[in-house]
């Protein structure tokens, strides 16, 4: 929207919504702004301020926040009253996290502020939910129904009246906790209690679940190739921002006719404030022209997605990316595809103790969550395939659940360490796993290999699902519980423990044939027709490492081990520290607790 289309409106509405926090000490910091442009656009532009007032240790749904948005432009837009005249054009600025507020309502009432929540429903059901798949349809013919589609089409009228939405100093991809500009409460909110509490900050932050989501249905929202009408999206920057910069937008290259203002000399929190600006009135004429736009505005031609399949492998607990499996798988994939990228994240050496703890393995999640995002906006996800070994599948799986707008069309797992009773009949009936569009959707395949006698698996996993952590188990030695009629592969058994699917180079030649052709070839039955591992098509159920397994999972034994381990420990502390003194049982005592915590950290 240019300048002259500004002054073709009669009856405008322009929303800000402002960051985290809302407020300065003494006065909002977008105060002088608003002002000057109610004066300036007034009387045919109104302008309204959406306040959340959220702070980052705020512990609320966003999506209820996000509801209430879009509740309140819909009033601003006279769809709840007959009182306010409807606007014929609207603009919607929002500062830092009130950008990310401003994306999340246009994407809900787009699509449906009414649709169910089931995902494949909002991403498939309705064009415009801007679903990839439902956006895809639309690709020939704008007119073309899907599945699903109430003919009657959205049910609000404001998102289609909304010519431009800018974000000033606004992430696409979330805040990076790392990032030189991110405020000493982000980061300890971040570090210290985000295992214990969901803070605002965590929702937002790169690679969390929330924003990742948003961030996948926004690029679906305006991927190339659509026919239906999108507002022209405008990134504004200070050129000393150092907490939102060039590479949190890298979305806007692959969005056509979006737009990125560069403010000179303004940093993240200074961006919108006039009066500490060195040149108030320069800093308003540039902040107005990005939010008005400019008769000389011109459209830039995206950056192309990346052509071929896109393979993520993630190796698990105790090893890292470099110099293992993940080397030579990635080696032998890309002589199948020549054409395939290959993403192998070195996520670090992560000890037995760190995944036994709920939130320090939670957090791995984030990082893959990261990678996940750039390389959609990048490349094609209908050709997303993954490998991973023992906590690589947990991060995968993880994310899919969190994340509803994640998929793949093919998923390997060696050693998983993923729950029995894992819910793939959800992840295809929302059309995660697979490829296609709403018209023509395949689903995808999962193979699954195991170990015979994988300890971290069978009795770490099983001991931890004993006391109460519902999110790992044994499938990657028991197998898992009801997979038909979904296509999953789960027939292949090696007699090993966790690294066995993956130790030898023949076996990853097979991981690779499936994950370039989506095909299994058949699996060793004897030391004969492959390597020295026997590889069979069952496992016997009543084997007595699998029974091993089950009892140890049992809550009661699993509890009764770890309240009388701790119980022998208090025990013998006492009774040491009656023969030799206290002095000495203390030190005993943070001896053996430091003993054990080296041993953890070693396995």
């Amino acid at each position: 929207m240019t300048s002259a289309d500004i002054r073709d409106v009669q009856h405008g509405l322009l929303v800000f919504i402002p960051g985290l926090p809302p407020r300065s000490r003494n006065r909002p910091a977008w105060d002088e702004l608003v002002r000057r442009l109610r004066r300036d656009l007034e009387p045919n532009w109104r302008v309204e301020v959406f306040e959340h007032n959220l702070t980052a240790t705020s512990r609320v749904d966003l999506d209820a926040v996000v509801r209430t948005l879009a509740a309140q432009i819909r009033d601003w837009a006279g769809e709840l009253s007959e009182d306010i005249e409807p606007p014929d054009g609207i603009l919607i600025a929002g500062h830092s996290f009130g950008g990310v507020l401003a994306r999340a309502a246009y994407l809900l009432d787009a699509a449906d502020a009414t649709a169910p929540t089931d995902t494949s429903a909002v991403r498939l059901g309705s064009p415009a939910a801007f679903g990839r798949a439902a956006a895809s349809a639309m690709k020939g013919d704008p007119s073309a129904s899907v599945e699903g589609t109430d003919e009657r089409g959205p049910a609000h009228r404001w998102p289609s009246l909304v010519r431009r939405i800018v974000l000033l100093g606004s992430p696409n991809s979330g805040y990076r906790k790392e990032a030189p500009g991110n405020p000493l409460t982000w980061r300890l909110a971040y570090e210290l209690a985000t295992p214990f509490a969901d803070f605002t900050i965590e929702k937002v932050q790169a690679g969390g679940y929330w924003i990742t989501d948003l961030r996948l249905r926004w690029l679906d929202a305006f991927q190339p190739g659509l026919h239906a009408e999108r507002p022209t999206v405008v990134q504004v920057l200070g050129t000393a921002d150092s907490l939102v910069t060039h590479s949190d937008i890298l979305d806007q290259r692959f969005m056509p006719g979006a737009q990125v203002y560069e403010i000179p000399g303004a940093d993240h929190a200074g961006l919108i404030r006039l009066d500490t600006a060195r040149d108030p009135e320069r800093r308003y004429e540039q902040l107005r022209t990005a939010i008005v736009g400019r008769d000389d505005e011109t459209t830039r031609t995206p950056t192309p997605s990346a052509p071929g399949p896109t393979v993520f492998i993630l190796h698990g607990i105790r090893a890292a990316a470099l110099r293992t499996w993940v080397q030579r798988l990635g080696t032998e994939v890309a002589t199948r595809s020549p054409n395939a990228t290959i993403i192998s994240p070195d996520t670090g050496y992560f000890t037995a103790m760190e995944f036994a703890l709920p939130g320090t393995r939670r957090r791995k999640v984030h990082e893959f969550l990261k990678i996940y995002g750039d390389a959609y906006a990048s490349r094609d996800p209908n050709q997303f395939r993954f490998a991973g070994h023992s906590n690589g599948t947990y991060m995968m799986a993880q994310s899919l659940e969190r994340v509803p707008s994640m998929r793949f069309d093919t998923i390997y797992l060696a050693g998983t360490v993923l729950p029995r009773r894992f819910d793939w009949d959800r992840l295809f009936h929302n059309r995660q796993v697979g490829n296609g569009d709403a018209t023509d959707w395949r689903n995808g395949r999962v193979r699954s290999d195991r170990g015979v006698t994988d300890v971290p698996v069978g009795l770490l996993c099983s001991l931890l699902r004993g006391l109460g952590s519902q999110d790992v188990g044994t499938a990657g030695l028991s197998g898992f519980e009801n997979t038909a009629p979904w296509p999953i592969d789960e027939t292949r058994t090696v007699k090993g423990g966790h690294g066995a699917p993956l130790a030898i180079d023949d076996q990853l030649g097979r991981v690779a044939e499936f994950l370039a052709t989506g095909t299994s070839p058949t699996p060793y039955t004897s030391d004969a027709e492959g390597p020295p591992l026997e590889w069979n098509e069952t496992v016997d159920p009543s084997a007595p490492f699998d029974w091993l397994s089950r009892f140890v999972g049992l809550p009661p034994v699993a509890w009764s081990a770890l309240i009388g381990v701790g119980a022998l420990g208090a025990t013998g502390l006492v009774r040491l520290g009656r023969a030799k003194g206290a002095r000495v049982a203390v030190g005993t005592g943070v001896g053996a607790v430091t003993a054990v915590w080296a041993l953890l950290r070693s396995i």
